[in-house]
C-alpha cells in the first residue's frame, strides 16, 4: 500500500496527473487530504483516469475540502472522513466529480446533493453512500495493503459499475474469487492463526 499526501500549495491537477500514473500499477493508493485549498475546479477530461486506475484509490479525508480536492476525494473508489470534515455541495452549478460521485452513490444522494446547497455533515455522507466510514482522527484506515490483490480489484470494480449491471459482475466475481484459491487460504490462515499469504 502506497500513501502520499495532498499538496495544497501546488495546482491539483499536476498532482493528479502524477497520482494517476502511480496508479497504473495493482494494489493499493492512500491520499490524505489534509488542510483547505485547491479551488480550481477540474473538467472531466482530467477526472476520468482517476475512475479507472488499475489501482484501488483511498481518499483520506481529515479536513474539509474546496472543489477541486473533493472532487478528487469523491471520485477515489474508497472515501473515510475524519470527524467535523464537511463536504460542500455549494450552490451554482454542480462540478463534473461531484455529480459523477453522487450518481454513483443513487437517487438519494442525488436528490440531496444538488437540490440542497446545505453542507454534508460525515454522518450524512456515509448515510448517503458517498463515503466508508467515519474514523477516529488517530485511527487507521481499514485498509491495510495485506488483502488479497483479486479481492481487492474484485471490489474495485464492484465499486464502478453501475447498479443496473452490478448483480452480474457480482456472479463473476464471486466465481473468479473462488477459482483463485485466495478464500481457501484466508480460511486456512484464520484457523492457523497466522497472515494470509496471497498470490498476487
Amino acid at each position: 500500500m502506497r500513501t502520499i499526501d495532498w499538496r495544497s500549495d501546488e495546482p491539483i491537477s499536476e498532482q493528479l496527473a502524477q497520482w494517476c500514473g502511480l496508479a497504473r500499477e495493482p494494489g493499493v493508493l492512500v491520499v490524505v487530504f489534509d488542510g483547505g485549498g485547491a479551488e480550481e475546479e477540474l473538467p472531466w477530461s482530467e477526472l476520468e483516469p482517476w475512475t479507472r486506475t488499475r489501482s484501488v484509490t483511498v481518499a483520506d479525508v481529515r479536513s474539509s475540502l474546496d472543489r477541486g480536492a473533493l472532487d478528487v476525494a469523491l471520485c477515489s473508489d474508497l472515501l473515510y472522513l475524519r470527524p467535523g470534515v464537511e463536504l460542500a455541495t455549494g450552490s451554482g452549478e454542480p462540478s463534473a466529480g461531484l455529480v459523477w460521485a453522487l450518481g454513483r452513490a443513487g437517487r438519494a444522494a442525488l436528490a440531496r446533493g444538488l437540490l440542497d446547497p446545505a453542507p454534508l455533515g460525515p454522518a450524512d455522507v456515509v448515510r448517503l453512500g458517498l463515503a466508508q466510514a467515519v474514523l477516529d482522527p488517530g485511527q487507521d484506515l481499514p485498509v491495510s495493503g495485506r488483502e488479497s490483490l483479486t479481492a481487492l480489484t474484485t471490489a474495485r470494480d464492484l465499486l464502478r459499475t453501475s447498479p443496473s449491471a452490478r448483480s452480474s459482475l457480482e456472479m463473476a466475481s464471486f466465481r473468479l474469487l473462488f477459482a483463485s484459491g485466495d478464500p481457501g487460504e484466508g480460511a486456512r490462515a484464520f484457523l492457523d492463526r497466522r497472515q494470509p499469504d496471497f498470490d498476487a
